[in-house]
């Protein structure tokens, strides 16, 4: 029986973990594209888990649940994705600030930057700040991200660029930041480099960042209503 994006797309929006990933192994087995499988299917689809969980339709028992539905299907379609023709674009280090326990932003991010040709080490959740730096300095990265999807846990970013500044790291490292409670203000706020409304907007940043020709996006980009933000000040 033949399987379709839209059969992954739907199964993952719906939660459908076991169907999920038994369609996307017979996708793979029957040829279809992992980039579209990965793509219009587990990632649109945990999209709209997202946009759910916005409209309160969806709470946060749903919310994690499609990060348990997409990542065993993601780590099944990533050793057949193609390696990007344009080579390294540069290197990140990213995870869950102190406090904070979800994986599936920093997860999406960092597989949405592995297609586009970033080296990107992800360190794990619930991480003190200094850690960020540590790694940072050993991975030789060119940009630190940090994910905070609380209220409570968006302290901890500034916390990161403070200890950078007292190190006399600043100027070495673009720091971002995202979640379901940052936005482009407050990453201003607290002179960051850059925020990523999601996965998808993350991308043209760190590539802004690093000096790629993002086009027109660059001049949006220096507004808060872009889907995403950075700081021209610092670049």
């Amino acid at each position: 029986m033949s399987v379709t994006i839209q059969e992954i797309y739907d199964a993952v929006w719906q939660l459908k973990k076991s169907k999920a990933f038994e369609l996307v192994t017979r996708g793979l087995q029957a040829g279809l594209d992992p980039v579209e499988m990965l793509q219009k299917g587990v990632i649109a689809g945990l999209r709209v888990v997202g946009d759910k969980f916005g409209a309160k339709e969806y709470f946060l028992a749903e919310l994690v649940m499609g990060g348990k539905v997409a990542e065993p299907c993601i780590e099944l379609i990533k050793p057949h994705l193609p390696p990007n023709a344009e080579g390294k674009q540069g290197t990140v280090v990213i995870g869950a600030v102190k406090g904070d326990l979800h994986t599936i932003g920093y997860g999406l991010v960092s597989t949405q930057l592995e297609l586009a040709g970033f080296e990107v080490h992800k360190l794990g959740i619930d991480l003190d700040s200094k850690y960020f730096i540590q790694k940072a300095e050993e991975h030789h990265a060119d940009i630190i991200g940090l994910s905070a999807f609380l209220v409570t846990t968006i302290p901890y970013c500034p916390e990161v660029i403070g200890y950078l500044q007292d190190m006399g790291l600043r100027d070495k490292y673009k720091v971002i930041i995202g979640g379901t409670e940052c936005t482009a203000d407050k990453a201003d706020a607290m002179d960051a480099d850059g925020w990523a409304l999601n996965a998808v907007a993350a991308v043209p940043l760190c590539q802004q960042l690093m000096g790629k020709d993002v086009g027109e996006e660059a001049r949006l980009a220096t507004g808060y209503s872009h889907p995403w933000w950075y700081n021209a000040r610092r670049s």
